[in-house]
């Protein structure tokens, strides 16, 4: 399943979630990258699979959240594969850093 078909930011959702508070989207949007940012710090270095896991699906909620479609399927895909010891995380680090520089560019 590409992940390129789907929207990098559905700002449809992210006004429905902020109930269309343009005040509210921008401290929402920074909560988002913080958070973002710690669960990749936390993905990259879990040690097992269990706990890779969680912070993924962490991941997929908090990108859903805001309409963030491209990240969340991208973190749903490695979700799939966390068995492995060292699963491949090029895609999410790609989705994570297209979504950031999508928000900091935009300012969704």
């Amino acid at each position: 399943m590409s992940t390129n078909a789907a929207p990098i930011l559905d700002p449809a959702q992210l006004r429905r979630r902020t109930m269309g508070d343009a005040d509210m989207q921008v401290e929402v949007l920074s909560l988002f990258v913080t958070e973002v940012e710690r669960l990749l710090r936390q993905i990259e270095d879990a040690e097992d699979a269990q706990v890779r896991g969680e912070r993924l699906r962490a991941l997929i909620v908090a990108a859903r959240d805001i309409g963030a479609t491209r990240l969340a399927q991208a973190a749903r895909l490695i979700e799939t594969e966390i068995a492995p010891e060292s699963p491949d995380l090029t895609p999410l680090r790609g989705a994570v850093t297209e979504t950031l520089a999508y928000i900091h560019r935009t300012g969704a």
